[in-house]
């Protein structure tokens, strides 16, 4: 299926940094191209489109129950998106966690689960090719004991809980982030956070320890000189975003440290992105929230977008910087990086009421930087529904040759059903996945 897309009109001409003023109005931004459907999501916000660069184009990915998923490539000639057939895995994998290297084409799936008390890891690697199969494709799979997982323990510790994340692919060095939980009895722990490394192209694998606290969310990126390990502490550890790197020429892990102790209480996110010799990472940000205690579910935040980076060879993280300065409530941020030129899109709105949250009405904003985020651009709008009861979400966004391509999920919140006396339906439908592009700003 082909998606056609017109083109824009070009556009012309530890301290907390803001941008903006607290007290703006919402500024709609009219130089991006009109929004196209794309795709479907899998239930309102859940199962959007994950973007990747992909040789010269883009790429991008949804994750479908079942081990299936749909790929997505950007046709630059006509600024259209080809959707290819429904692709499958083997059983038991899933496509959240994929990592690609772009130039090659080598596409990394990792699995894993807790069976029979000891951890089973599965490893699937290929090519996509131009039909968009995956070819050549070679599994691994390993074991590992309670004992290699967290050393010596007592007979009542048990594995409990693996979680995975967005992994690295660089020629024949191959990483996979996890977060691996133990619990004795009624108490949780151990704890195992870290990275699966194979340095002979999935052959064989080796388990690195980074630290022994409780870590959700795991990520692992490459500069050009280091590689980089994040992960969310969670409520034992105060939260808290906390990484880790070492050297790509060899060595070992840096002792752990945070990154920010800020980091949002509930439903946190960030995205760290390199470039060169630099990283750049975003979060939600909790530091100036007004936290209120929720009896239907988790606490309220509103929370800011915070961003810093680091270069190879600084000492330590850059000043913080709220991008979100006049927003109340900001959510799901995420950034791409292109040479100096940086982008952070998230969703958010500038006044709601005090239980307001992800799933009710939200705009799409972005901000940018072209000065490798020394200075910023205030907030603008690129959608503006949030005011007839539209939610716009889960943004995903790509820098490529000057062009922002930018993807959400947007849809209204159906009522809950009463099928039967003491029985609701919740479930709510897919909402559209819309694609909209503008000229990175001059």
């Amino acid at each position: 299926m082909k998606y056609s897309v017109f083109p824009p009109t070009v556009l012309a001409g530890g301290v907390l940094l803001a941008v903006g003023c607290g007290k703006l109005p919402n500024q709609l931004d009219d130089r991006w191209s009109p929004p196209v459907k794309v795709a479907v999501s899998i239930d309102n916000l859940a199962g959007g489109i994950r973007l990747h660069k992909f040789q010269n184009t883009i790429m991008g990915l949804q994750s479908l129950p079942g081990g299936f998923a749909k790929w997505f490539f950007l046709n630059r000639t006509n600024n259209s998106w080809f959707e290819t057939a429904r692709v499958s895995a083997p059983t038991g994998y899933l496509w959240g966690w994929w990592a690609l290297e772009p130039q090659s084409k080598r596409l990394l799936l990792p699995e894993g689960h807790v069976e029979n008390g000891q951890l089973v890891m599965r490893a699937l690697l290929g090519t996509i090719e131009e039909n968009a199969r995956l070819s050549d494709a070679t599994e691994k799979k390993w074991l590992a004991d309670k004992k290699s997982c967290f050393g010596e323990t007592d007979e009542n510790v048990q594995l409990k809980e693996l979680y995975l994340g967005v992994g690295s692919i660089n020629g024949s060095e191959l990483y996979i982030a996890y977060c691996l939980n133990g619990e004795r009895r009624t108490e949780r722990g151990p704890f195992n956070t870290g990275v699966f490394h194979s340095s002979d192209a999935g052959q064989t694998w080796q388990m690195e320890r980074i630290s022994d606290f409780e870590g959700e969310e795991p990520s692992v990126c490459k500069s050009k000189n280091y590689y980089y390990y994040f992960t969310q502490r969670g409520l034992s550890h105060a939260y808290g975003l906390w990484f880790s790197r070492k050297p790509v020429e060899g060595g070992s892990w840096e002792s752990s440290g945070e990154l920010t102790k800020t980091f949002a209480t509930v439903y946190g996110r960030y995205a760290a992105v390199p470039e060169a010799d630099t990283v750049h990472v975003c979060w939600m940000d909790c530091r100036n929230d007004m936290k209120r205690f929720n009896v239907d579910g988790p606490n309220i935040e509103n929370d800011d977008i915070v961003y810093c980076h680091r270069k190879d060879s600084d000492s330590g993280w850059s000043k913080e910087v709220n991008l979100s300065k006049g927003l109340l409530y900001t959510y799901s941020p995420i950034l791409s990086v292109e040479g100096n030129n940086i982008v952070v899109a998230w969703s958010g709105i500038r006044s709601a009421g005090k239980h307001h949250n992800e799933y009710d009405a939200n705009d799409i904003y972005y901000v940018t930087s072209k000065d490798g985020g020394m200075t910023w651009t205030k907030p603008l709008m690129v959608t503006d529904k949030a005011k007839d009861g539209i939610n716009s979400g889960k943004p995903q966004v790509m820098l490529l040759n000057g062009v922002i391509h930018l993807f959400y999920i947007q849809g209204a919140l159906e009522k809950a059903k009463q099928i039967s006396p003491g029985l609701t339906k919740l479930n709510q439908r897919p909402w559209p996945i819309y694609y909209q592009q503008r000229p990175f700003p001059n």
